[in-house]
């Protein structure tokens, strides 16, 4: 009997709430900067004067500029969120997997486990080669130091420098 329960795959309504607004959001910024661009292309070939429609027109396309921007932000932002998701439920699928396995060791015939057979190895090939001759080490060189004897000091046991 397996330990693995099946549970039906639910939807994720946050999940699905941001694709939407994401798509929302970018579609109305796309359609407020279009919009803004060609009033504003009219109002500069009628040559206008009013200021405050000028204005109205450079927020609406700016306004509309920053929305498109979060709606794609917003896009990206549900991808890596299914992505995220699919690789969760990817290597909890194969944990599961390997949970319901039986081990590979759990075999009652272990006793019946035969010696392995000796094999013999023949010895190499004799080969001739030349031995180089093992360089003599150096003589010992004796050097000079620039430390005095040390004499031992009879108060407290510890050697002193002359």
């Amino acid at each position: 009997m397996s330990n693995a329960t099946t549970r039906r795959p639910a939807l994720n309504i946050p999940l699905i709430v941001l694709w939407v607004a994401a798509i929302a959001v970018a579609g109305l910024g796309f359609w407020l900067l279009v919009g803004g661009n060609a009033a504003q292309a009219d109002f500069y070939n009628e040559q206008g004067d009013d200021y405050l429609e000028y204005l109205n027109l450079q927020t609406q396309s700016t306004v509309g500029g920053m929305l498109l921007t979060a709606g794609v932000i917003g896009v990206f932002i549900a991808l890596a969120t299914h992505a995220r998701n699919r690789a969760a439920a990817v290597v909890s699928a194969a944990a599961v997997a390997a949970a319901t396995q039986p081990p590979a060791f759990a075999d009652s015939s272990l006793d019946d486990i035969e010696e392995p057979e000796v094999v013999e190895v023949a010895s190499p090939a004799y080969v001739e080669t030349a031995e180089a001759a093992a360089p003599e080490a150096p003589e010992p060189v004796d050097v000079a130091t620039d430390e005095k004897p040390v004499a031992p000091n009879a108060a407290d046991d510890e050697p002193t420098r002359p």
